[in-house]
């Protein structure tokens, strides 16, 4: 086997697990969003159980202090799993760069690649799919931050609200 043959393996290999890492930020993302959205359905849950009179400025401000967590946590949740679609200029690979071709052009263009060509735009995705990985995984991480700290102030408002003097 051929040394480009055998890097072109390789680099089959390194894309798929950097694909791997992009698709373990997206689960990781629903279940910040699933204990996000179970918190702040309690905090309403919470909310709604008293009256106007009951609702203490304490109340107001754990509320609203835990709500504006919640929503950075759910607002980064959401910008790890918004689509990246930016990637190689030329890529007989990647889906944005192949979708406008026209069957019969890339076909053929697809056929006159060499190994060395192909090594290329293979490298070429995993060094843009990695990024992608960095930037979702780095949303992911501010999303977690964002969900951790809403404990703080949300414990306090479940309790004030609910704490029936």
């Amino acid at each position: 086997m051929s040394a480009d043959k055998e890097r072109l393996q390789t680099a089959q290999w390194v894309l798929e697990r950097n694909l791997a890492w992009i698709a373990a930020a997206e689960v990781k993302v629903g279940v910040i969003v699933a204990i996000d959205t179970a918190m702040l359905g309690g905090l309403g849950a919470a909310f709604s159980a008293v009256d106007g009179t009951a609702r203490t400025h304490w109340a107001w401000l754990f509320t609203i202090v835990a709500v504006a967590c919640l929503g950075s946590g759910l607002f980064c949740a959401a910008m790890a799993v918004l689509p990246r679609v930016t990637g190689p200029a030329k890529s007989l690979l990647f889906f944005g760069r192949i979708g406008p071709c026209v069957d019969a052009g890339y076909i053929e263009h697809f056929k006159k690649a060499t190994d060395a060509d192909l090594l290329e735009d293979w490298t070429a995705q995993i060094h843009r799919n990695a990024q992608i990985a960095c930037d979702k995984f780095a949303w992911v991480r501010k999303s977690m931050w964002w969900s951790f700290l809403s404990v703080l102030p949300w414990f306090p408002a479940i309790i004030t609200l609910l704490d029936k003097k």
